[in-house]
């Protein structure tokens, strides 16, 4: 017997040998892998759903991250930076600090040596600080021409002042009046600049004149009237505001001439009146003001 034949015989065997299929047993098996399956498949399912999310989540941790750091480094070099400006103003200070005394004193040798200090330490004040310099010695330099300029008319009016503030003698004021103060107007007429810085000078004798309620009238009135009367006329812009608004409405004025002129004299009847006359005309001529009434 050859090996087919015998190959063949053992097939025969077991087939006989093997009991009948339970088809009962093989529907069971076949129900509990489908369901086995569908598990497995929604755990799979799920998985892959929880790894996506955990995978977006991480991508969103990280962009947040990234977005803190990128902050942190923005804030960090502002604050650094902001740090900085503050440190090197301090130090500038500290620097510049003492050289304002020397800066700003009189002595000019002083002031050319801070400045040249101060050109090292900050060019930029240095340059701003030599320009004002400049400017104030330039209006020093015109202060001290014009002091010098109305010297011989300062000294009177001052006089004029110091008896009209502190004396109390009526002779005193009539000597401030027609000495010292209304000449001094009249002879600074005569030069225009001249006349400028002295009329405003008189913005100091404005508000010591009684032409409003004079506590007792005397001849000196119409002197003040007479002040009035030119610096209303004197184009100098401060001054006549100043004047302005001191002077009484001319009814005032006229009212006081009324009461007084008859007991006077012809010659100072008739200067009293000229006086109020140009007084009127004055106030006629220039721009209205805010005066007392």
């Amino acid at each position: 017997m050859n090996i087919d034949d015998r190959l063949r015989n053992i097939l025969h065997r077991a087939i006989d040998e093997a009991p009948p299929p339970d088809l009962e047993r093989f529907r069971s098996l076949m129900l509990e892998y489908s369901a086995q399956s569908r598990l497995d498949f929604g755990y799979s399912t799920a998985h892959i759903g929880l790894g996506r999310a955990w995978a977006i989540t991480r991508v969103c941790a990280l962009a947040a991250i990234a977005i803190s750091a990128v902050m942190f480094v923005i804030v960090y070099h502002l604050n650094s930076r902001t740090l900085s400006d503050a440190q090197r103003e301090l130090a500038r200070a500290q620097l510049i600090g003492p050289l304002l005394p020397a800066l700003t004193g009189e002595n000019p040798d002083r002031r050319a040596t801070a400045l040249a200090v101060a050109q090292q330490v900050d060019p930029t004040f240095a340059s701003g600080a030599a320009a004002q310099l400049a400017r104030l010695e330039a209006s020093q330099t015109q202060t001290q021409l014009v002091t010098e300029r109305i010297k011989p008319y300062s000294d009177r009016i001052y006089s004029g002042l110091q008896k009209l503030q502190l004396s109390r003698d009526p002779d005193d004021r009539a000597t401030a009046i027609w000495q010292n103060l209304l000449p001094v107007l009249k002879d600074a007429r005569q030069n225009r600049d001249d006349f400028i810085e002295v009329a405003l000078e008189y913005k100091k004798v404005l508000p010591l004149l009684r032409i409003r309620e004079p506590e007792v009238f005397r001849e000196s009135y119409w002197g003040e009237l007479w002040i009035f009367n030119i610096l209303l006329d004197s184009k100098v812009g401060p001054v006549v505001e100043a004047a302005q608004q001191l002077a009484p409405p001319p009814t005032v004025v006229e009212q006081i001439f009324e009461q007084h002129a008859a007991a006077l004299p012809y010659e100072k009847r008739k200067a009293f009146e000229e006086a109020v006359a140009t007084y009127e005309k004055a106030l006629k001529t220039i721009q209205p003001a805010s005066r007392k009434e």
